[in-house]
Parts: structure tokens; sequence; C-alpha cells
């Protein structure tokens, strides 16, 4: 609670600045890529399967692993804010921004071995699975950064280049939503769970039934709280595109994002971080 409540008043507070005086703000979108890293890099999936009769005991487990992570496209949209601070030969402001931000990434699994250690499940189950889990996570962000900007000559705005900056600077984050998709072989392996315990229900025999567990591993389900550090670089053009929006000045400006606590909401393979490389443009209001 205290988390969500600092977080609040941290927005509420970039978002009324908005209208402060000596505020540049804008609009920008953003795209790039993301990836998983840590524990649960080469993700592994299990089942464990349990008998129940007179009394519940382990049948036997499924296990499968993945051989390869994969990153996929990563997105933010949302506004900006920048307050200068301080004005010499060059300039230092307080920037932030209120966005939306996707990551996406993916366990692939290029012919895995299924492995067991029942023989009923052995020759139940395929021995090998082709197949993938895709996710993604989605996130309200509040990046807080310095700015060193670039100061240039009345003469030289003139010109298309309005300069140059860099940034640094923590970022907090609150999970909006989560989705797992399984696909091919794996989709085929959670119906034929799925079906080997339904089968087991309706067998003539009621003596005995079995049912199946999935054991959760760190990126099935991510922390509410995020918190990265932010480093990146761009520069600002002005009369380029005509569009008529706003100023006509646009922002142009490469983030590398670094996950600094570890997300995993289970307790095992839970030392994972999320990290993003973007391309974001922005429109000065």
């Amino acid at each position: 609670m205290y988390r969500t409540g600092l977080i609040a008043i941290i927005c509420l507070a970039s978002l009324s600045s908005l209208w402060s005086a000596g505020l540049d703000w804008g609009i920008k979108y953003g795209l790039g890529s993301s990836s998983l890293h840590g524990d649960d890099k080469n993700y592994e999936l299990r089942y464990d399967i349990y008998e129940h009769a007179a009394t519940t005991t382990d049948l036997g487990y499924l296990r499968l692993r993945a051989q390869k992570n994969e990153g996929g496209i990563s997105q933010n949209a949302g506004v900006y804010a920048s307050l200068m601070l301080t004005r010499k030969v060059d300039s230092v402001s307080l920037h932030t921004e209120l966005l939306w931000q996707r990551y996406a990434f993916s366990h692939k699994f290029q012919g895995a071995p299924l492995s067991t250690n029942n023989l009923l499940l052995a020759s139940t189950f395929a021995d090998t699975l082709k197949g993938r889990i895709d996710r993604t996570v989605d996130y309200i962000t509040l990046p807080i950064m310095i700015r060193l900007n670039q100061e240039l000559s009345e003469e030289k705005k003139q010109n298309n280049y309005q300069g140059a900056f860099v940034y640094l600077g923590p970022s907090f984050s609150v999970k909006l939503d989560q989705n797992n998709n399984s696909h091919n072989g794996i989709k085929a392996l959670e119906q034929d769970v799925d079906n080997f315990v339904q089968d087991s229900l309706s067998d003539a025999d009621n003596s005995s039934y079995y049912s199946s567990t999935r054991q959760n591993s760190g990126s099935d389900k991510l922390t509410a709280f995020k918190t990265d550090l932010v480093i990146g670089t761009g520069f600002t053009l002005k009369d380029i595109f005509n569009f008529g929006i706003g100023k006509d000045e646009f922002v142009f400006d490469f983030r590398f994002t670094m996950g600094i606590n570890d997300l995993g909401d289970n307790s095992v393979r839970n030392a994972i971080t999320l990290r993003s490389i973007m391309f974001s443009i922005g429109s000065r209001l």
C-alpha cells in the first residue's frame, strides 16, 4: 500500500506540473525491443500428476525446458514534461514522463525432450515437443530523470536542429496486465494433460482417478511493482514535417531501460528482470 500511494502521489504531481509556467511538454510514442534476463531465461514447464484412491500419492511429473528465450516488440506512449533547473553554457532540467509501456518476450521449445519418472506417463505423452509460450506485460510507468541539454545561440536556433541531450534516472512502474499464451506443442501438452485427468474421472473403474498441478515459475506471474534505471540520449528538430502539430518541434530519443528489482512472484526461479531498448518520437505541445 505504501508503494502504491507513493507512486500515485508522484503521478498526480507530474500531471499537475504540466500546466505550471516554464515547462516544455508534449506527447510521445516509442517502439523497440524487450527481453527477459535472470533465472527463468531457460523456462521450465512442469506438471505434477497425483493419483487419488484410498490415499493421495504422487504418480509422477512431466518436465520440459525451453532451449531459447526470445525478445519481443516493446512499445510505449504517453506524455512528457521538462522543467529547466539551471542554465549556463548548457542547461540541466528535470524530465518526467507518464507512459503506458508494454514488454514482450517468448520461451521457445525446439524439439525439447519431455522427461518423466513414471512409465505410464512416458507411454502416454510425446517424447519431444516443439512450441512456444508468448508473454506480454503492460505497465503504467513514471520515469524521473535529470537531463543535460545542449544550448544553442539564437542564430543557430533558426535552423532545424535545436540541440541534443542526455538523461539518466529511475523509473517506477505499476503492472496493469500480463498475458501468457501457449502455442503448438505446448498448447497441445496442456490439452493432453487435461484429457488424461478427465479420462480417469470418466473411467468405469472409479476407485481411483488422477489430478494435475502445473508448477508456476518466475515469469508465469510478475510482481505488481517494478523499478528500473533509464539511460538515454536524443535531439530536437523543428519545422521538418510541417504537420502543424503543436509547435512543429519534434523530439527523437533512444533509451535503454534496465530492471533493478526481481520480478518473479513465485517461489521458483524468481530472480528475473526485464530490459528494453526504445526509439521514441515526441511532439512538443
